[in-house]
């Protein structure tokens, strides 16, 4: 029994030892801004998080990891040694001082992009496993409304499908008094869309397939280079001046050579804001006022994956004469993958569109543990409450 115990103990403290705690916040060095979407890489392992919008992070180190890769596009990649630091103040170049030129294409720019679709798709392994961290937040009239978040494996057996399981979870719905007057008149429940879809969305590329086949869209490309020397192709766009119904501004950078897609970013373009209409969102109708969606994928020793994506909404959700301003964000974090994976249980597989019904289901504080995307400080604050 002593032998046992001994012998437990010991595990225990591997186990305790298996990964290191780091903490950081990276900033521009001339502005002296914080970065946001910065990559934070285990050297030997891949693992991986991102900087929060205050340019802070935080990883749980694998053992195996004696380096941190601090990768951006916009930036030169830096090369931390973790042997003896547990935090981290990181200043980054900016590598992108040059104006970006034209492309001029032998091709139409929709071929262009196809073929990156295509060939981004083509690198995928067909059978992954990933292990992620996913979490929503609701507003409901700029007060916190209901908090979720959850330990997910996505199960991704082909580009347009994936199954779920969750893990761990927690769902708290707010008690405040603007809670409790919106739950008293309130028609309807909101909620972001269905979990599940999260991952196969973005492996199938729906954004940007949209956009490029939106005549309403004007598309052009232009070429930059990385600070690792790789030379980067960028499709940039916009609404063109008479659009009707287009709202969409923003960028998708790929590979000049690889044809590999690395970031797609979309905001609501200031100049066509008043192209956003009501459109009928199942039981009520929904008029956006902010929308910043980024979805970021990671090429690292020759390993292609999603690594994160996050969507921020904002706007009024009308219900007969009941107006509600409604936002709030979805973010997936991809902490590792698992290629061609053991063939999981159907029965273990999640079947809701919402974390909801699970309730606070957690026998660990996995959002210690996992690499999470810190929330800012002020959320953070409001969410104290949450694991009373």
């Amino acid at each position: 029994m002593k032998n046992i115990l001994l012998a437990l103990l010991l595990f225990l403290n591997i186990s305790v030892q298996a990964q290191q705690l780091v903490q950081g916040i990276i900033k521009d060095t001339e502005t002296n801004k914080p970065i946001q979407y910065v990559m934070i890489i285990g050297n030997v392992s891949g693992k991986s998080t991102v900087t929060n919008s205050e340019g802070r992070f935080q990883f749980n180190l694998p053992a195996q990891d004696s380096k941190l890769i601090i990768k951006h596009l916009d930036y030169f990649t830096q090369e931390l040694s973790a042997k003896n630091a547990k935090s981290f103040n990181v200043q980054m170049q900016s590598s992108t001082e040059s104006l970006e030129e034209i492309v001029i294409l032998k091709t139409s720019i929709k071929d262009e992009i196809e073929k990156a679709i295509k060939t981004s798709q083509e690198k995928f392994v067909k059978n992954l496993k990933l292990n992620t961290f996913y979490r929503e937040l609701l507003y409901i009239n700029g007060t916190m409304y209901q908090y979720e978040d959850a330990e997910i494996d996505y199960y991704l057996q082909s580009i347009n499908k994936s199954n779920v399981i969750v893990n761990e979870s927690r769902s708290v719905k707010f008690s405040n008094e603007e809670s409790k007057k919106f739950d008293s008149i309130s028609l309807v429940g909101y909620y972001w869309g269905d979990l599940k879809e999260r991952v196969s969305n973005e492996f199938d590329f729906e954004l940007i397939k949209n956009i490029i086949s939106d005549k309403e869209y004007d598309l052009y490309i232009t070429a930059k280079t990385a600070a690792d020397g790789t030379e980067l192709y960028v499709l940039n766009f916009n609404p063109i001046d008479n659009a009707k119904k287009a709202t969409l501004s923003g960028t998708m950078i790929y590979g000049a050579h690889d044809y590999l897609i690395r970031e797609v970013k979309a905001n609501l373009s200031d100049k066509f804001m008043n192209n956003n209409e009501f459109t009928q969102q199942n039981n009520h109708r929904f008029k956006r006022s902010f929308y910043n969606r980024t979805t970021i994928f990671n090429l690292y020793n020759n390993k292609y994956s999603l690594t994160y994506t996050s969507y921020r909404i904002f706007g009024v959700s009308q219900v007969m004469n009941q107006l509600t301003k409604v936002g709030g964000f979805v973010e997936l974090l991809v902490d590792s993958v698992d290629e061609n994976p053991a063939k999981p249980k159907s029965e273990n597989f999640y079947t809701e569109s919402k974390l909801t019904r699970l309730g606070k289901n957690y026998k660990t504080k996995y959002w210690e543990k996992f690499n999470v995307v810190p929330l800012t400080f002020k959320e953070e604050q409001m969410l104290k409450e949450i694991n009373k």
